[in-house]
């Protein structure tokens, strides 16, 4: 029983999100902004679903991915300052909706598929070099999707610019997003340090 799960455990997430979609497609706030919330999330679910046959991942790297993948559609649904996360807001007085840093943050797991990618095609030869390009690799797209963020708000409908950018008038909000990201990437690396799902040749 427990092996089989193990075995299917891609395809129960996989359709669990393709449920979590349709729910949460009905009725967004903003069409406009959950549509363009989700084209990334899509692509990433098509990436992983086409390539799953001739590269899997371990499933703790499919479970770190998709926290972004579920919290993402959740912030599409809503928007990110709206989705409903008062009670973190309430116990840490916070004066903003930090919904959207803890999705950030989960960006940066994605450095562990990064870093098991990188060992198990023997791509590197030192565990320590899989995990700074790791890290970077995150700081970059952080770095990138902030920049269209700001395409997007520029060029869309006013209202849907700003629920897209999210910043909830925090002139620093790009930067501690990015840093978000940054940490989830530390977290993820630190992970996959203490239990790497994959040795091989790549060594400490």
């Amino acid at each position: 029983m427990r092996e089989t799960f193990a075995r299917y455990f891609p395809h129960t997430l996989f359709g669990a999100y393709l449920i979590w979609f349709v729910l949460l497609g009905i009725s967004p706030y903003s069409r406009e902004v959950w549509l363009s919330e989700n084209i990334p999330i899509i692509l990433i679910v098509a990436i992983l679903v086409t390539t799953f046959k001739r590269f899997r991942f371990s499933n703790q790297a499919y479970f770190l991915m998709s926290i972004l993948i579920f919290l993402h559609t959740l912030g599409s649904h809503y928007t990110f300052e709206r989705v409903p996360f008062d009670w973190i807001t309430n116990l840490f007085g916070f004066e903003r909706n930090h919904f959207d840093r803890v999705a950030h943050f989960s960006v940066g797991f994605y450095a562990f598929a990064i870093v098991e990618f990188l060992c198990r095609q023997a791509l590197v030869a030192r565990r320590w070099v899989a995990y700074l390009f790791g890290l970077f690799a995150i700081l970059s797209v952080a770095a990138l999707y902030e920049i269209i963020e700001w395409w997007f708000a520029v060029l869309a409908d006013h209202e849907a610019g700003v629920a897209f950018l999210g910043s909830q008038g925090d002139m620093w909000d790009a930067q501690k997003d990015m840093l978000s990201d940054g940490l989830g990437a530390v977290t993820a690396i630190i992970l996959y340090h203490l239990r790497p799902p994959w040795r091989g040749r790549c060594v400490d």
